[in-house]
């Protein structure tokens, strides 16, 4: 019975968005994890986000397909895995694989929409996708990431007394995070949501696709003074490895480890450069979700927020002191496990706790749309989970990942209750992680012999995902 409602309440998503061409407004945010007040984060300051929640469908054990911001963002915008776009790091365009593949923005702009892009939405440029608008932030170089660390040591209205020293590349600062009093207009995220809210208003008349990039909270975190203002650093939750029982880190294969960041030269900052540096990722949170909220305003004003799908989310999860790591690159919860959220009319709120991929965008998108998903999507849409959130969601999801100093290949396949990772098909190490009795991944039992049974029947279910996803022939 419940089989057959749901079915009835996906016929009826379906109808609705028939009658008339749904916009969408496809909102990505670099480097954001779940750290978010509608993922129950004490620590967070993000209303927008939480609002838009609110009126849609939270997917709270949602999984990124590769922890870096390029072979990402290639596999949710082809509906591809990494083994099939053959993109692994932040300089390989998706075409030598996939010299023909119809991405995202291409489909929607196919099928008669106005589409464009602004802000980061591609890491490496696609010359294949050309849409009605495309706008890089000017001050971020057509979407790259704009060293804004001189904004939090320069004084107000001035750059030239920034502190000199070496820096990535090239630019003059300390550290990578801080609170500036220099005014919102001077960042580059307030800028794109600018963009953005030009570009709705010329694209009001017509559907349209617009796929909307901004910038932090990738490092450096820095962000008007206000947000941090918003930030208690005395109250803020710190993860178990800064607690005097942390994790025995001998257990685990160097390989899963990154050894350096871009967010601290040392392997493990004192707990209050620690408490300093979370402090400054939720005021960044903080200050992105203003700039998403002033694009969401705009919709509203517009009168096209009840007929426009909104989807929200990070390109990959991300660390901030767990298992003494920080950013991104890893294959433990905390680098794969992303927030997404979905908005659309006819979809009522509600929280979805299956699981579900990041590859799935793409088909769930085109599906709510009314557009016929091609042949070469690997993902599945998640229209089914949208019309009953209390579905089971897949029964597996899959991440890929490049350890950036062994560099060995890990890949990672987790079920509703547990994880198992092993890096060079399991010769650089293996880890496998039970969340119903250890949610934050701090004993590896995969050299258990209770467990040597469950470790082989995840390495065989890895195995054959790959099987199914490389292109033929490799």
């Amino acid at each position: 019975m419940k089989t057959i409602v749901a079915l009835l309440a996906l016929l009826l998503c379906r109808s609705t968005f028939a009658a008339a061409k749904p916009n969408v407004l496809f909102i990505i945010v670099d480097d954001l994890t779940t750290t978010l007040g509608c993922y129950g984060d004490r620590d967070a300051r993000t209303p927008q986000m939480d609002a838009l929640a609110a009126r849609g469908v939270r997917f709270d054990r949602a999984y990124t397909q590769f922890a870096l911001c390029n072979p990402s963002r290639c596999s949710f915008l082809t509906g591809c895995y990494p083994e099939r776009t053959k993109v692994f790091d932040l300089s390989t365009s998706l075409r030598p694989a996939l010299p023909e593949v119809v991405t995202l923005p291409q489909l929607f702009k196919n099928a008669g929409y106005t589409a464009g892009r602004i802000g980061k939405v591609f890491h490496v440029p696609d010359p294949k996708t050309k849409l009605d608008v495309e706008l890089g932030a000017p001050l971020a170089k057509d979407g790259a990431i704009l060293d804004e660390a001189k904004l939090a040591q320069a004084s107000e209205g001035d750059l030239s007394d920034a502190p000199q020293g070496k820096g990535k590349r090239g630019k003059s600062y300390n550290k990578p995070y801080g609170a500036s009093l220099h005014p919102d207009r001077d960042f580059t995220d307030f800028e794109i949501a600018e963009r953005a809210i030009e570009t709705l208003e010329s694209f009001k008349e017509k559907p349209f696709f617009l796929a909307v990039g901004f910038i932090r909270p990738h490092t450096p975190y820095v962000a008007p003074k206000a947000f941090f203002d918003l930030i208690d650093p005395e109250k803020i939750t710190m993860p178990a490895f800064y607690q005097p029982d942390g994790e025995n880190l001998s257990l685990i294969p160097k390989a899963a480890l990154r050894p350096n960041n871009n967010v601290f030269s040392i392997t493990t900052p004192s707990g209050l450069e620690a408490r300093e540096a979370r402090r400054a990722y939720l005021a960044s949170t903080a200050w992105v979700d203003s700039q998403v909220g002033r694009v969401l305003a705009k919709l509203k004003e517009l009168r096209l927020d009840d007929s426009t799908i909104v989807l929200l989310t990070g390109d990959h999860g991300y660390h901030l002191g767990e298992h003494g790591l920080w950013a991104k690159q890893t294959l433990f919860e905390e680098g794969t496990h992303i927030p997404l959220i979905v908005a659309a009319p006819g979809v009522k709120p509600a929280v979805c706790k299956g699981l579900v991929e990041q590859v799935d965008i793409y088909p769930t998108l085109a599906g709510l749309a009314g557009l016929d998903i091609p042949k070469h999507v690997q993902g599945a849409t998640l229209q089914p989970l949208l019309a009953d959130p209390t579905g089971k969601g897949k029964t597996v999801v899959f991440s890929t990942m490049v350890s950036t100093h062994t560099k060995l290949i890990g890949r990672s396949v987790s079920t509703d209750r547990f994880r198992y990772i092993e890096w060079d098909e399991g010769r650089g190490g293996q880890q496998l992680y039970d969340h119903e009795s250890d949610p934050h991944e701090l004993t590896n039992l995969a050299s258990k012999p209770q467990q040597a049974d469950r470790v082989s029947r995840l390495k065989a279910r890895l195995a054959a995902h790959l099987k199914s996803v490389e292109p033929k022939g490799n």
